[in-house]
């Protein structure tokens, strides 16, 4: 846990580094666009879709950051929004991964069954 506040911290002092005299508006904006892309879709379909898987969770994940940091910065981010191509993808990725077959245990409820309450 402390080697992973350390590398989290060393990340963040390194982007901060990075990007001085960028306006605090164009930072605040960019903070928001990997949560948009990687935890937005597994948030609302746990909580609003009976059917979401934590394999679906986890695809929605990899392939909402992964379709994002793949167009940012490329032609074709430019002619397509990255963090939209992100989003899509990251749905697609909660609907295969939910549907499909299951290869990771589902964990819903796995809280309450330790505390002994299921």
């Amino acid at each position: 846990m402390r080697l992973a506040v350390l590398g989290f911290a060393a990340i963040v002092c390194g982007w901060a580094i990075g990007s001085q005299g960028t306006p605090i508006y164009d930072m605040v904006a960019a903070s928001y666009q990997l949560p948009l892309v990687g935890a937005f879709v597994p948030l609302v379909a746990g909580l609003y879709w009976n059917r979401a898987t934590t394999q679906g969770g986890a695809l929605s994940v990899v392939m909402g950051i992964g379709g994002y940091l793949a167009l940012r910065g490329t032609a074709a981010g430019l002619a397509f929004p990255a963090e939209l191509a992100g989003l899509l993808l990251s749905a697609a990725g909660m609907l295969i991964g939910s549907l499909g077959p299951q290869a990771i245990a589902n964990r819903h409820g796995a809280h309450y069954r330790l505390a002994g309450r299921a």
